[in-house]
């Protein structure tokens, strides 16, 4: 019989099939590599293997004894798909358009399982943008909004904000600076494939041309507004 005709009968045949209830989600790095893993019991012969993609038939491994044959069924996927010893899918060069819903049928001698799968693809995050977004000072007390940024990183992006200073002395009313001009903000950038940190040394901006550069402070207050901002509060 040809693949074809194999193909097509494996297809409309009049099986009991058993169905993933919740599809497994697999992310992938834009112009990367990634695997959708099959899974299946050893104890089962199985005969034929068929991977969709959006519901249109993408690769089929036909399985006799020991040997195997896969045939990429879309052509447009030459050269990016291949299937591993294991016949989990490997997708090389990922591209945006290469996400969505992916099924797997397994046709063995008695039954057909299909197992479904979602691929989500992200860019690798750049190195994150901090800046001062605004600033305000009045009667000793001032407050500024801490803006982190990616550029085109698209979405599913978390911001977290930490902060550090090498004289920093933990008291029980908070944070009593040495040094006015020792406090570091680091903004971590994350998504499902990667995350950067970029950091920003507040005081040493603000303090840029001023001669008072030492003193005592009051404890820092900062509250994180979301989607990468931060408001940070002092008095001196």
């Amino acid at each position: 019989m040809k693949p074809a005709q194999l193909l097509l009968l494996l297809l409309f045949q009049s099986q009991v099939s058993q169905t993933s209830s919740t599809p497994q989600i697999v992310n992938g790095a834009l112009g990367e590599s990634v695997m959708l893993p099959l899974k299946f019991s050893a104890e089962k012969r199985i005969m034929s293997i068929i991977w969709l993609h959006n519901g249109i038939s993408i690769a089929f491994t036909q399985l006799e004894g020991q040997s195997s044959l896969t045939y990429i069924t879309d052509p447009k996927w030459k050269n990016r798909l291949s299937v591993t010893d294991s016949y989990s899918l490997q997708i090389s060069n990922l591209t945006m358009a290469d996400a969505g819903s992916y099924s797997t049928h397994i046709t063995t001698m008695t039954s057909s399982v299909v197992s479904t799968y979602d691929l989500r693809i992200f860019k690798r995050l750049p190195r994150p943008q901090v800046q001062v977004d605004s600033l305000s000072c009045e009667h000793s007390t001032c407050i500024v909004t801490l803006r982190c940024s990616v550029e085109e990183g698209g979405e599913n992006i978390i911001y977290e904000w930490t902060k550090t200073g090498p004289r920093t002395v933990l008291t029980q009313e908070g944070s009593v600076l040495s040094d006015s001009c020792n406090w570091n903000y680091t903004c971590t950038a994350t998504n499902p494939v990667s995350n950067s940190t970029s950091s920003l040394n507040l005081v040493q901006q603000l303090c840029a041309g001023s001669k008072a550069t030492t003193g005592n402070f009051s404890p820092v207050t900062w509250i994180l507004l979301g989607k990468g901002l931060l408001l940070v509060s002092w008095g001196f």
